[in-house]
Formats: structure tokens, C-alpha cells, sequence
């Protein structure tokens, strides 16, 4: 059976990372952006009370029927937000796609805004879709057997819980396929990843311990720029020019770990489906008519 090398693909991260140094800093400028923008749509779209209650942190303490209706009402515009917010993360997704399967094509810093993007856009909603399906179930059927048992529960809650990580494995190159074949590939990408499972799970349980390694590193480095510029208020207050220096460079980290954690977790299945769709057999030829 065809396979691929999981610590290998697991590495390109790291790969991308430090020899595309200037793109991730483009990346991170972009996604700073965006998600500014995406404050100002929510600030402008949500109801101003439910805003006010979740910043002062008194939605949990609220009447849940009172939050209910003001989620009602307030629902289009959460809608607006995910869609908006996938789009985001399908861009920057795009563009390190295009850096490893088509480096060829350039743009800003490999990013562009076109079908590709739409395409990602639309695969990556209704995996979004899935993902919130199979967590409702998942509570659902828990908390049904929860009444029964507690351990039913929390058998069944595993059981869910492992069904869901299999099912997202095997969905894992739905974005990379979709991207390289120019359409929606969820049924192909279910199919490639067939007998695939557990080097795809290994993959990407090692980029994940991989991004918190990173993750750890970044705080410590932080947490040094901190005490050096005077401590955590005079980094937040600006006081002086050290702690100038402490303030930028703590906003540029903070605006580097989303990136690179998107650039650890999902380069690697770009890795995956090159290797595996290079390794796949090729389609037998149509048989021809007899010409006699």
C-alpha cells in the first residue's frame, strides 16, 4: 500500500517558515488586517447589550432565555461574521497551498482573491457545517446516555469522540485536493485518504505538538520582552521607550501565532496529498473498440 512520510510532512511548517520568512510577516500583516475588519463588522452588526455583557463577562450570569433572544436577533449577523471569518482563513489557507503545490504562481506574497479562494471558502463552510453536526449530535447522544448511566455516557462520549477524529482525518485533504484540482474534492479526498488513517493522524498529531513547541518557545521570548521593558504595565502603558520596544514586539508575536499556526497545521496536508496523489496508481486506459 502506498504511503507517505508523516514526520516529513509534518516538518513543512518549519520548512516554510525558514525560507519564507518576509511572506509570513506578509501573512500576519494581512490576517491583522482582516481581522480588524471583522471587529468593526461585529461591532457595527451585534446587539451593542450582548456586546456590553460579553466584554464586562456577565453572559454565563445572564437569564439564558434574555441571551437566547438576543442570539436570535443577533443571528444574520453572526453568520456575516463565520462566513467573513472563513474567508479570511481560506485566503491565508490558499496562499500557502500555492506556495507548495504551485509555487509558480505569485501574487502578495502568494495570495490572491479568486475561485480558488471562493472554492476553499465554500469546502471549508460546510466542513464547518459537519464539524458543528457531529458536536450537536455528540452532546445529544451523551447527554442521553448520561440519564441512563454515567459510564454509558462516558462511553458513548468517547466513542463520539473518536468517530468525530476519524471522520476529520479522513476529511483532512479536502481543502489541499480542492485547492490543487480546481473543484471541490470531497468525495475524491475521502477516497485518497482510504488506508491512510493512521500515518494522516500521526501527520498531524505531530504538527500539532510541533506548533506548541513553537507556541512555548514565542511565550518564553515574550515573557523575556516583558520583564526586560519593566514588567507587564509598563509594557501596556508605553512608559518610556524600552517599553516601546516591548509593546511592538509583544503585538508582533501576538500577530505571528495565529499565522504560524496555520502554516503548521495545514501546510503539512498539502505535503500529504503531493505524496499520496504521487504515489497513487494512474487510472487504467479506456478499453478501445474493436476495429474489426
Amino acid at each position: 500500500m502506498n504511503r507517505f512520510s508523516a514526520s516529513d510532512a509534518a516538518l513543512e511548517g518549519f520548512r516554510l517558515t525558514r525560507e519564507r520568512p518576509g511572506t509570513v510577516l506578509a501573512w500576519s500583516g494581512l490576517y491583522f488586517v482582516g481581522i480588524l475588519v471583522i471587529a468593526l463588522v461585529m461591532m457595527a452588526s451585534l446587539d451593542p447589550h450582548f456586546i456590553d455583557l460579553a466584554k464586562k463577562g456577565q453572559l454565563l450570569s445572564r437569564d439564558p432565555e434574555e441571551i437566547g433572544a438576543m442570539l436570535a436577533s443577533s443571528l444574520p449577523a453572526f453568520l456575516l461574521i463565520v462566513v467573513l471569518t472563513v474567508v479570511l482563513f481560506s485566503v491565508v489557507m490558499s496562499g500557502i497551498y500555492r506556495l507548495v503545490l504551485r509555487p509558480a504562481e505569485h501574487g502578495f506574497a502568494h495570495l490572491r482573491f479568486g475561485r480558488d479562494e471562493l472554492r476553499l471558502t465554500a469546502v471549508n463552510l460546510l466542513l464547518f457545517a459537519a464539524g458543528m453536526a457531529c458536536l450537536t449530535f455528540g452532546f445529544a447522544v451523551t447527554a442521553l446516555a448520561d440519564t441512563a448511566s454515567p459510564l454509558a455516557g462516558v462511553l458513548v462520549g468517547i466513542a463520539v469522540f473518536a468517530v468525530t477524529i476519524w471522520l476529520g482525518v479522513r476529511l483532512s485533504l479536502a481543502t489541499p485536493m480542492s485547492f490543487a484540482t480546481h473543484r471541490v474534492a470531497i468525495a475524491p479526498a475521502w477516497r485518497l485518504s482510504n488506508g491512510h488513517f493512521w500515518p494522516l493522524l500521526g501527520m498531524i498529531v505531530l504538527a500539532i505538538i510541533f506548533y506548541l513547541i513553537v507556541w512555548v518557545l514565542v511565550t518564553i521570548i515574550g515573557f523575556a520582552i516583558i520583564t526586560t521593558a519593566g514588567g507587564e504595565k509598563a509594557v501596556q502603558s508605553v512608559q518610556g521607550p524600552v517599553a516601546f520596544v516591548g509593546f511592538v514586539a509583544i503585538l508582533a508575536i501576538q500577530l505571528l501565532l495565529p499565522i504560524l499556526q496555520v502554516i503548521m497545521v495545514y501546510s503539512p496536508l498539502a505535503v500529504a496529498y503531493q505524496q499520496l496523489i504521487a504515489a497513487a496508481p494512474a487510472a487504467p486506459p479506456a478499453a478501445q473498440p474493436s476495429s474489426g
